[in-house]
This record gives structure tokens, sequence and C-alpha cells, in this order.
């Protein structure tokens, strides 16, 4: 298990850390291990934070004493009955408590956490072919390894990112934050570019390229449900 100095070495060189990195060969097996035990409790805080930040402003749209609806009853027409409201506001149904929703939490945090490594690498590899960056043809296993030694490194930026679940202050946060997500994200087109033999900037531009392959796809997805409801027509 390597400490959080040398990932944080790693994320400071990222171009030499990596390759050392890939050096050593690590198993695929033990790098998932090492990544899931770093991120998933990680994952399972950001997402209590993120319940709490939502159960909170939830209370407080449903609630009719809100300053919320105190605003908007004063802007009502007189045709709509304020009690009326207030009485349908009153039946909505309150938001869970964390207790009831701790056991699920800690079953999401993991599978959040490979989702994001499968997809992550699976679209991290179709970018670098596309870029000419597999020409050492070690195929997808070796951007599985990447990728998980990556976001092992970028457990670092995601306990930062825990700032913006926070509730109220979390807004803010984020957008200070964001420069380090960035950063992170682009980190493992260095990951890449080790276990792949290609130059650094190819494994970079792979991680941007990556998000254009997230937009047409999900451009696609629209596209084809809206077919489908037309069809349906």
């Amino acid at each position: 298990m390597e400490s959080l100095r040398e990932l944080w070495a790693r994320a400071l060189r990222p171009t030499e850390g990596f390759r050392a990195r890939a050096l050593e060969a690590p198993a695929l097996a033990a790098s998932v291990k090492e990544l899931m035990f770093l991120r998933a409790p990680l994952a399972f805080l950001g997402l209590v934070l993120g319940y709490l930040s939502f159960s909170g402003l939830y209370t407080r749209l449903v609630s009719p004493e809100s300053e919320v609806w105190t605003t908007i009853l004063r802007q009502l027409p007189e045709t709509v009955d304020p009690a009326e409201l207030r009485a349908a506001l009153a039946n909505l149904p309150a938001a869970p408590g964390l207790h009831a929703l701790l056991p699920w939490m800690v079953l999401l945090a993991p599978i959040a956490v490979l989702g994001l490594w499968l997809h992550d690498a699976t679209f991290d590899h179709v970018a670098l072919w596309l870029l000419g960056g597999l020409r050492e043809r070690r195929g997808f296993r070796a951007s599985l390894v990447a990728d998980a030694e990556a976001l092992k490194v970028g457990a670092l930026g995601a306990a930062a990112a825990l700032l913006g679940d926070l509730p109220v202050v979390g807004f803010a946060f984020g957008l200070l934050l964001l420069p380090v997500a960035v950063y992170f994200w682009i980190l493992r087109g260095y990951a890449l570019a080790a276990w792949h033999g290609c130059p650094p900037w190819k494994g970079v531009t792979a991680t941007l390229v990556h998000v254009a392959l997230v937009g047409v796809w999900l451009f696609l997805m629209i596209l084809a449900c809206l077919l489908m409801v037309l069809m349906l027509l």
C-alpha cells in the first residue's frame, strides 16, 4: 500500500512519477484493491454530505414557513388561495432520515468507485486509440491499471472536493476547487502515457477527447430517446 506522501509526490511530478510506477508493473488486482481502499470511504462521505445538503434544501423548499414560500405567497394572485397551497405543501413527504439511507450508501460507494474507474478507463482507452497512442499494443488492461493508479492519486483531489459537498458553503468551495478538479482530471493522461509508452501530450489530450466522446454519446442517447418517443406518437 502506497503512502499518501508517495501519492502527493506523484501528483506534483506526474510524468516522472507515473513512469516510475509503471516500471514497477503493479498487478491490476493490487491497483484496484488500493483504489477501493482509498476512494470508497471518500465516496461514502461524499454521499453523506451530498444528502445532508439535499435534505436541508428539500426541507426548506417544502416548508410553507420558509423564506422562499413567504416571498412566493406575497406575490400570488388573488385567485390562488394561500391556505390551499400551504395544505398541499404540508402533504408532501418528508425527506428520509440519514440513518435509513446509510446502509444503501455503504453499498453504493464502492459501486460508484468501480463505475467511475471502468467508465474512465473505457473512454480514455478509446480516446487514446483515436489519437494513435496505442502503438505498443499493450491493450485495454494497461488502461485499466493506468486509470486505477491515476484515480488513487486523485483521492487527494477527491478529499478536497468534499468541501464542495458541505451544506450552505459547498457551492463557493466548489467554484474555488474547480482548477484542482481540472488538474486531477488531466492527471490520468500522464498515467496513460506511462503505461502505453506514448508522449504525455497524447495522454493528456485523450482525457480531453474523453469529454467530447461523452458529449457525443449523450447527444446520441437523447436523440435515440426522442426518436423512440416520436415513433410511439
